[in-house]
């Protein structure tokens, strides 16, 4: 089985052209056994690329543990960079994810992904109880969000946060975590928690745009908004007008290799 191995600031992916549709979706253990890092391939998800009949393309996406996701930023963007780049898609695009239509422009590096406006926010939850940690909100962009801000970002333990929070009871279904330091009017720094990665990951894109709107909406950050993450930089645009959210970053292809066998 060929597969694409991608980075989008710093998230890395598997991804299979499944337009023949050989793989179901229902492959669990194998995906969660090519995400294994020493032992598998090693990334944070699985893409799989295949065929709408309402769009360019349709995505779906598998978390490390093998489970489906709702939605990924940095998944959706390394997905359109490698669909322009291979010319199955035009480099402005559009894509479902689990019947939801989306939409990207791709120029050279950069992809820009058009996010649906936030399904729910609440600013006032009342959970935290955390040394240095200051609670931002709830916020779902396609997956669910929960914004810490802090002064001291670089020595939080994201981890311990992370599993704490992730699932806390007030999240049924579990929650990915962001802890958000802001540097100046236009700028935060995030480092993530994800879910079904169970993991700080380096870089987040639904995570870096709900961060951003919500440092927007409880600190007075204002966009466009520059995100700073371990593994690069993102730019996040919020029109709260029009409730129209565009996340921009680099992707790359890593390398195109072959499967011998199924882990």
């Amino acid at each position: 089985m060929k597969f694409i191995k991608l980075s989008a600031t710093g998230n890395d992916f598997i991804l299979f052209d499944n337009r023949n549709g050989q793989l179901t979706g229902k492959e669990e253990d194998f995906f969660r056994n090519i995400c294994l890092r020493r032992e598998g391939v090693g990334a944070d998800g699985v893409i799989l690329l295949e065929v709408s009949d309402k769009a360019d393309l349709k995505y779906r996406h598998f978390n490390a543990d093998g489970r489906p996701a709702e939605m990924c930023g940095n998944g959706a963007r390394s997905l359109c960079f490698y669909a322009a780049s291979q010319k199955i898609a035009p480099p402005h695009m559009t894509f479902e994810i689990q019947g939801v239509l989306h939409e990207a422009k791709v120029s050279g590096d950069t992809v820009q992904l058009k996010i649906p406006p936030p399904g729910a926010i609440q600013t006032e939850i009342g959970i935290v109880s955390y040394k240095d940690l200051e609670e931002g909100g709830f916020i779902i962009l396609g997956v669910p969000h929960f914004i810490l801000f802090t002064r001291t970002l670089a020595s939080i333990d994201v981890m311990d946060v992370g599993r704490r929070y992730s699932s806390h009871a007030f999240f049924p279904n579990r929650t990915n975590v962001n802890v958000v330091q802001q540097i100046d009017d236009h700028t935060i720094q995030v480092r993530t928690y994800e879910r079904g990665v169970e993991n700080e990951t380096l870089s987040c894109g639904t995570g870096s745009a709900a961060s951003a709107i919500m440092a927007h909406l409880k600190k007075g950050v204002l966009p466009p908004f520059r995100v700073l993450t371990y593994g690069g930089e993102l730019t996040v645009n919020w029109d709260d007008v029009n409730d129209s959210i565009f996340l921009s970053g680099k992707a790359s292809v890593i390398f195109e290799a072959e499967l011998k066998a199924f882990l």
